[in-house]
């Protein structure tokens, strides 16, 4: 399914189509200023400027500059969402000789929480702006803008969270709320992931995705998960390189709007390198 922003006026068939059209470019172009000028220079009148248009223009498709960094947000989750998703599908089947059905339930969950942890690494532009206003006690975004924006997050948790039930239902994990579940590996990944700024400087002292490897496998064993079970699903997830999303988040917009930006496109390789 094609992914849609948010257009909070209604329009025809056709002028929806023009405006959708418009509106992804104009993310696409604001995701290219912030990778390669940094967050600061991402205002609109830089925005304008690099689309060709005056800064009242732009006013015509977000209506403050709030939503334009909620629909910033949005499109990230988005992405990573369905790019997680998509590694999960593409796993090969499994019969019993393979795995455990508790190693099958949990390799979704080990699989979501690596990914995570890969698109943190490989997308830094892309991740800082997710924890600059999900991960600050400062109240960044407007209430309205803010609620958007959490509504993604809470959807992607939502598959998580079923993940995490489908495992307890199936005896990998003991019985508990998957929504609790869910919010709880989310926030000690961010945690984690945010300790790579100090690995910039102690890189010698640890490594924070190690960090991330070791904390998955004993949150599951602390939720009732069998050691053995999740080692083996922990082991088989690095071994085949099963968490590791392809593609960037231009891939999630429009075509037509990519394609007027020109060749400014990065994308991740599948060596977890930065966009390039």
């Amino acid at each position: 399914m094609a992914y849609r922003i948010q257009d909070s006026n209604p329009h025809t068939p056709r002028v929806a189509g023009k405006r959708q059209a418009r509106m992804q470019e104009i993310v696409l172009r604001a995701l290219r200023i912030a990778r390669e000028e940094g967050f600061e220079a991402l205002t609109l009148q830089r925005l304008a400027g690099a689309l060709g248009v005056t800064p009242a223009s732009l006013y015509r498709y977000f209506a403050s500059k709030d939503a334009l960094e909620a629909e910033l947000q949005r499109s990230v989750i988005a992405w990573l969402t369905r790019a997680t998703r998509d590694c999960i599908d593409a796993v090969p089947a499994l019969d019993a000789n393979d795995a455990s059905p508790g190693q099958r339930a949990l390799l979704p969950i080990v699989i979501t929480a690596f990914a995570f942890e890969h698109f943190a690494r490989s997308a830094p532009v892309e991740f800082g702006w997710l924890s600059k206003h999900l991960s600050t006690p400062d109240y960044a975004l407007s209430a309205p803008e803010a609620a958007r924006v959490f509504d993604a997050a809470w959807q992607s948790l939502a598959e998580l969270a079923r993940h995490l039930d489908a495992a307890a239902q199936e005896g990998a994990l003991a019985a508990g709320s998957g929504s609790d579940r869910a919010l709880t590996l989310w926030a000690a990944l961010q945690g984690v992931v945010q300790t790579r700024k100090l690995a910039r400087s102690a890189a010698d002292r640890f490594d924070p995705t190690e960090l991330v490897h070791g904390m998955v496998p004993a949150l599951l064993i602390g939720w009732g998960g069998d050691a053995v079970c999740v080692a083996r699903s922990v082991e088989r997830v690095i071994d085949a390189r099963l968490a590791e999303p392809q593609g960037c988040v231009d891939d999630l917009l429009s075509a037509d709007a990519a394609g007027s930006l020109g060749p400014g496109r990065r994308r991740m390789n599948r060596t977890g390198g930065r966009p390039q």
